[in-house]
């Protein structure tokens, strides 16, 4: 395959370089709407029906919550939807764009399929098996002019029985019809399957028989785990190549010449004193540290005798252990690129896409988008093309970059701001992102907590190919992201009615990924094709952002997209009061992977209920208080015949107010304090705490599973007492409406419980805060 790689650059060299917004698409002039209507429709990828689209007159454009609830019946049905503005509407792009510079993270586009990372992963464990047996592999072999899809080998043996069985019943030219090789063109099918099967595929079954197939590798289990060094760059190629395993090593020999193993062991022990390990990872000795063969995947070192089978020499090629073998790909993530200013950036994406198009560069497309911005366009339909082939390609690595999660409080708003231009009038506008949070029905006005990404705009500067995979919002909130300027941005929703059935195909397409990574769908690194969902039966929509539209997402909907070249756009997160269902949910489904919720549900209602007693009038707010109060009175019922006040001494448990008791170290935040060490669920209106360990509480479900003290250690704290709720329940118990929740779910919890023992004394940074970098 030829390979070109994609300047990175380095560290800007641009600081103070002026941005030209006449280079990019920018909101149309005159009548959006108009112009909107005119373009004719496209054909997207998959048959997929477009989402609705939506066109506010002037007055209803007034109020952005208000016409979202009119148009919801519609748009909520398709998960996700386009907002076109009225004649007028043209906010100023108001960012520093002298000042602006903000760093990337990096993409591999093959890494980010699920199905295909799932095969690239299989490919890495391959080459490192290869590798550490002294017999590195550099080429896939080719069969039919294309290389043989080794995991989809493996696959077909295996459903059909293994190996032996295959080979007794001579299946290989039926394995060879189901992978779509052409018997008339390749008479040595059947053989080279084989062949190839026994060489490359068979060796490391049987190591993985022999030492397990564990999923995480030693360094990812003890939290040193390095990301995947599969980021590289290659341009297209439109003739077929030999691919190489990824990473691709030179073929060795394992034993070299004096010469050559002294190269080795000046790059494998003494490139550098701090990469030495101090001690075999097999005996624990930290003596002959000259026999200390160090790994390439995660530096821990062991005596080349205490290898089974032990090495007599220092390997010429890289040499992995058996952890990283068997873990390869489970520690998958983005790295982080360059720093870049919007012009920087700006060159390296159009040199990409030029690279990507060059024919649509080359000649004009008379009549295509015709405008003085819009010459030398790719049409929207052969960049979408080109992207699924692209992400469902593991032989062809191409990597993009793109500017995520940018924080509008650090890097300043596009939208103008109060704050920095009072006198505009866009400044206050209630389509503003920085005031659409906290209008008059969103209940984000009653959050005490300033939330970057949900109340607080994020910015997302994109290149051709940047991507934003399949995820729903934090606590199910809705979301809505405008297009300040740029090429379009492509979306593909779920409505939020096909959630389970979008959850159920993506574990059914990479039950391995799953198996990694239980939470895999909270990461934000997956995407699935829509054709693979459509075939389970999920409802898939699409839609193409421009210059000047929202794009509004609804409750529990999964999206996921693409950016078609250079664009900036923002996001933020609101909520309704239809929204407050979907939080008791997500706020269950935080619980049953044991990740840490952004908001506490019970804290909001509380602080609702103390900011105006009317809420307790209103059906909805009832129906939400009285969930949470039964729920609270079971959970303390339960605590309490756990540890009665009448019984033995060493089982009596205290009971305090909250505020009465101190919970150790004072610089932990408030919210974190709240938090329940097993499940990181909020205790707001109660908690268990022990004096084994102060710092830290449980949830009334945890309080057991939190430490094994007696009950006489342990103190119940309430920020409520009982007879406040059972007044507030009182005025709620007529639209009480019981839900038990179901067994599966019970029993999801409970394996949760059995992950949050092992850990209930130990706090993830990366669990703490805002989970799902989440508007694209």
């Amino acid at each position: 395959m030829k390979r070109m790689r994609v300047s990175n650059g380095s560290r800007s060299q641009h600081d103070g370089e002026s941005f030209d917004l006449q280079g990019v698409r920018t909101v149309p002039q005159g009548d959006p709407q108009g112009m909107a209507q005119k373009l004719p429709p496209r054909k997207h990828m998959f048959d997929l029906p477009e989402a609705p689209i939506f066109y506010p007159s002037a007055e209803e454009f007034q109020d952005p919550l208000a016409y979202i609830q009119k148009i919801r019946p519609q748009a909520e049905n398709a998960g996700l939807c386009k907002i076109v503005p009225p004649a007028g509407w043209n906010p100023p792009f108001a960012l520093d764009t002298k000042r602006f510079r903000f760093r990337t993270r990096i993409q591999q586009l093959n890494s980010l399929e699920g199905k295909t990372r799932t095969n690239l992963n299989y490919l890495d464990q391959l080459y490192k098996f290869h590798a550490q047996q002294g017999q590195p592999l550099t080429k896939v072999p080719q069969l039919d002019h294309r290389p043989i899809d080794l995991f989809g080998l493996r696959h077909e043996v295996a459903v059909r029985g293994g190996y032996q069985k295959v080979n007794g019943e001579k299946r290989w030219a039926e394995i060879g019809r189901v992978m779509k090789y052409d018997r008339k063109t390749c008479t040595s099918m059947s053989n080279s399957l084989k062949s190839t099967y026994q060489k490359i595929i068979l060796p490391f079954e049987l190591y993985q028989a022999k030492h397990g197939s564990g999923s995480l590798s030693a360094a990812a289990e003890d939290g040193n785990s390095r990301r995947s060094k599969r980021q590289r760059s290659a341009a297209r190629s439109d003739s077929p190549a030999t691919p190489a395993l990824p990473p691709a090593a030179p073929a060795q020999e394992t034993v070299a010449s004096p010469s050559a193993v002294s190269a080795a062991e000046d790059s494998k022990r003494t490139a550098s004193l701090e990469t030495i390990p101090d001690a075999c990872e097999v005996c624990g000795s930290g003596e002959n540290d000259s026999e200390l063969l160090i790994c390439d995947g995660c530096d821990r070192g062991f005596h080349m005798y205490c290898l089974s089978p032990a090495l007599s020499a220092i390997p010429t090629n890289d040499w992995y252990c058996d952890a990283c073998v068997l873990g390869a790909g489970a520690d998958f993530g983005f790295e982080d690129g360059s720093e870049y200013t919007l012009a920087s950036f700006k060159r390296k994406s159009d040199e990409f896409k030029r690279r990507m198009f060059g024919e649509y560069y080359e000649k004009q497309a008379a009549g295509y988008l015709a405008g003085p911005q819009m010459e030398g366009r790719v049409p929207e339909d052969v960049v979408e093309s080109e992207f699924w082939r692209l992400v469902a390609s593991p032989y062809e690595d191409v990597e993009v970059e793109y500017g995520a999660d940018l924080h509008s409080a650090q890097h300043g708003s596009g939208f103008p701001t109060a704050e920095r231009a009072p006198l505009d009038p866009y400044a206050k506008h209630p389509w503003n992102l920085n005031e659409l949070p906290f209008q008059r029905e969103s209940l984000f006005n009653y959050i005490r907590q300033d939330i970057s990404g949900m109340m607080t705009p994020w910015i997302y500067v994109g290149m051709c190919f940047s991507t934003f995979c399949w995820h729903n919002e934090d606590h199910y909130t809705y979301s809505v992201n405008y297009q300040h300027w740029g090429d379009t941005k492509t979306w593909y929703g779920v409505p939020g009615r096909h959630a389970d059935m979008f959850e159920d195909a993506m574990r059914a397409a990479v039950p391995e990924l799953f198996a990694d990574q239980p939470d895999l769908l909270f990461q934000l690194v997956t995407m699935l094709s829509p054709d693979v969902l459509l075939r389970r039966g999920v409802e898939v929509v699409t839609c193409d952002q421009r210059a000047g539209e929202f794009v509004v997402t609804f409750p529990q909907s999964y999206h996921a997209g693409f950016n078609q070249g250079f664009n900036f756009n923002e996001a933020v997160n609101f909520a309704t009061p239809d929204w407050m269902p979907f939080d008791i949910s997500s706020v269950k489904r935080y619980r049953q992977y044991a990740r840490s919720p952004v908001f506490s549900h019970d804290e909001l209602l509380m602080t609702m209920c103390e900011a105006d007693a009317k809420h307790l009038l209103l059906p909805w707010f009832q129906r939400a208080a009285a969930e949470m109060l039964v729920r609270e009175r079971s959970d303390r019922a339960r605590v309490r015949a756990m540890w009665p006040a009448s019984g033995a001494l060493q089982r009596r448990m205290r009971e305090a107010a909250w505020d009465d008791v101190a919970l150790g170290e004072s610089d932990i935040p408030e919210d974190m304090r709240q938090q329940c060490v097993v499940c990181k669920a909020f205790s707001f209106l109660s908690a268990v705490v022990c004096d084994c360990s102060p710092t830290y509480v449980s949830c009334l479900l945890h309080a057991e599973k939190a430490c094994k003290c007696n009950g006489h250690h342990k103190t119940l704290l309430l920020r409520y007492t009982d007879s406040e709720l059972n007044s507030m329940f009182d005025l709620c118990r007529d639209q009480y409406q019981p839900e038990p929740e179901p067994e599966a779910e019970l029993a999801d919890c409970a394996r949760s419980d059995s992950k949050g023992t092992a850990s209930s004394n130990h706090r993830s940074s990366h669990d703490s805060g805002h989970n799902n970098s989440s508007n694209n």
